[in-house]
């Protein structure tokens, strides 16, 4: 009987205390594709932890949405960029309301072509003759063309340059119009996709010029929920937890998606 016992604890040496029994199954994701660099980290993280496999669809957050409404793809967990496209899609039945987690934030910025023909130095600049094109995303479509408007409009500018705003339903590409040239500036996030996707943009194109004092507009909440047709609901939810964790928040943070808590401390 002491044999066996001293056995036993002998066993027990070698096996580590703290092994657990990994899940199996696969986690489907969409995710807007300005946010590539921080969730591929997140993807590595999660998976090494729990066993789990991430697919992640990277694509833009409105083409995402379409393919949820018109070709009744359903992935597990939507990522919004903004609380616009997921208040849309809980409305509209495709996602549980009460699953929508905000895990960080973004800030607005002021952005002209590097060449800055039309002289930019400032928000005011905008309502000037020589500025004839100001670009944001569709605001009706896209989280940070609504928080853009809203950024103009706390900036008391809304009046000013609205007949000038070009607007593209695609977020990227009203990114874009910046950096081609075809516009004067634009208004968008200031990380996502310029430092979390990089490869979406010309880093030599285009200047940052100025923030958006925090105060003028909403706070910018991004969100994930589970869609309510998800086939691994307990997975979901424990994969946007994990996005709230502290050391996930700091690797979010270090690749282009701030914390939250941390810029709109005693904000809803």
């Amino acid at each position: 009987m002491r044999r066996w016992i001293v056995i036993a604890l002998l066993l027990g040496a070698v096996m580590p205390a703290q092994a657990q029994p990994q899940q199996k199954g696969t986690l489907h994701l969409f995710i807007p594709c300005g946010m590539i660099l921080p969730f591929n980290h997140a993807k590595a993280d999660f998976e090494a932890r729990t066993g789990m496999k991430l697919k992640i669809t990277y694509d833009n957050a409105v083409a995402l949405m379409r393919r949820i409404r018109d070709k009744g793809e359903r992935p597990d967990i939507f990522i919004a960029p903004g609380e616009l496209e997921l208040r849309q899609l809980a409305a509209e039945g495709y996602v549980d309301p009460a699953s929508i987690v905000t895990f960080g934030t973004f800030k607005m910025v002021l952005v002209v072509p590097k060449r800055n023909r039309a002289g930019v130095k400032s928000f005011a600049d905008l309502a000037k003759p020589q500025v004839r094109r100001v670009a944001i995303a569709d605001p009706e479509l896209n989280s940070v063309g609504h928080y853009a408007r809203e950024a103009l409009k706390g900036l008391k500018l809304w009046d000013k340059v609205e007949g000038k705003v070009l607007t593209h339903w695609h977020a990227l590409e009203a990114v874009h119009y910046v950096c081609n040239g075809r516009v004067d500036a634009g208004v968008y996030y200031a990380t996502c996709p310029l430092e979390s996707a990089p490869e979406k943009v010309g880093n030599a194109t285009y200047r940052i010029l100025a923030e958006v004092p925090r105060n003028l507009y909403p706070p910018v909440k991004v969100q994930g929920g589970v869609l309510k047709e998800a086939k691994n609901q307990a997975a979901a939810q424990q994969f946007l937890a994990f996005l709230k964790e502290p050391a996930t928040q700091r690797k979010l943070s270090q690749f282009g998606i701030p914390n939250y808590s941390e810029l709109h401390r005693g904000k809803p």
